[in-house]
């Protein structure tokens, strides 16, 4: 009973924070498996990043793995974002030739900073579960009246998170390769509220 009401309360919650910011729901994105090489994120994001709530979700899966990982995530968040934010490098970061730019690598000392935010925008994860996410590896993304449209090539979606009081912004443009990625991001990378 006590967890049916818990479960109810959170349900209202997460609608409440949708209808608030005057969201629309996109395609939930299940990822079938969490890629332990650089070549394994490749070949998920090849078959995921085909729209702009996969490429959202590759996005996720990359804060996820730099919580693990920090080398696998670095290389896998710097094929999070569109090519133009990259630049190219020779260093043991560098991933086919090219690194994060200056002002996305900022944003990976925030995960160092705010440990909850790789696992905070899985599908289950809350302050009350210690951010534990629910299986399989699952994203809700929205839109808003304000977001723009798919057909243009860049659109801003909301990811779903329950350790903040809204749902976080990025915007993603479909790159020179067909797949969508993170152009700007800056919002997933802010705090949220702490495990409990």
């Amino acid at each position: 009973m006590k967890k049916t009401l818990i479960l109810t309360i959170l349900f209202l919650f997460a609608a409440g924070q949708a209808f608030a910011q005057n969201l629309t729901p996109r395609n939930v994105v299940v990822l079938p498996s969490e890629p332990t090489t650089i070549e394994e994120f490749k070949s998920l994001q090849s078959s995921i990043a085909t729209t702009p709530e996969g490429a959202a979700s590759m996005l996720v899966l990359a804060i996820s793995l730099y919580g693990k990982n920090p080398d696998l995530g670095t290389k896998t968040m710097t094929l999070s974002v569109v090519s133009k934010n990259r630049q190219k490098s020779n260093k043991p970061s560098a991933v086919d030739g090219m690194d994060l730019g200056n002002g996305d690598k900022f944003l990976l000392g925030q995960l160092d900073k705010y440990k909850m935010l790789s696992n905070g925008y899985w599908k289950g994860a809350e302050p009350s579960n210690g951010y534990t996410p629910s299986l399989p590896l699952t994203v809700e993304t929205y839109t808003n009246p304000y977001s723009g449209e798919e057909s243009s090539g860049r659109i801003k979606l909301f990811v779903a998170t329950r350790g903040a009081s809204s749902f976080r912004p990025v915007t993603v443009e479909k790159d020179s390769d067909g797949l969508w990625r993170a152009k700007e991001m800056s919002s997933l990378f802010v705090g949220m509220m702490p495990a409990k």
